[in-house]
């Protein structure tokens, strides 16, 4: 379940369907980018689903040289964002019934190079 739940996620924002993205978030989904170090943590959180579904789209969306690849993450069904050969973010993602709960962005690359953990 999970698995296939991740790879529609994957699609749907991919694909940048704002509604189908949308249909899948809880109400009350969060949003967790961590941009920062071990040391340092730079935390930033959106609620909601209109910011959630913006924010995803905004950095899931088509870019040019972007893949975005289905990929175990701390020991689940996760999402690596490559950008030119390089991972720049690991994605996992937290479920509560069907619909999506947390979505978590690591985007350190130091720590997607060593154990891509989030």
């Amino acid at each position: 379940m999970h698995h296939r739940a991740v790879r529609d996620f994957r699609s749907a924002a991919v694909s940048r369907d704002a509604a189908r993205l949308e249909s899948m978030l809880a109400p009350d989904v969060a949003v967790v980018v961590d941009g920062g170090d071990d040391e340092q943590p730079a935390l930033r959180m959106v609620t909601g689903t209109f910011d959630a579904v913006a924010l995803l789209l905004h950095g899931l969306g088509r870019k040019p040289g972007l893949d975005v690849v289905e990929r175990q993450v701390n020991g689940q069904s996760g999402l690596l964002l490559i950008a030119d050969g390089e991972p720049t973010a690991a994605m996992t993602i937290d479920f509560a019934g069907a619909l999506v709960s947390v979505v978590w962005i690591r985007l350190h690359p130091l720590a997607l190079r060593h154990g891509l953990t989030v």
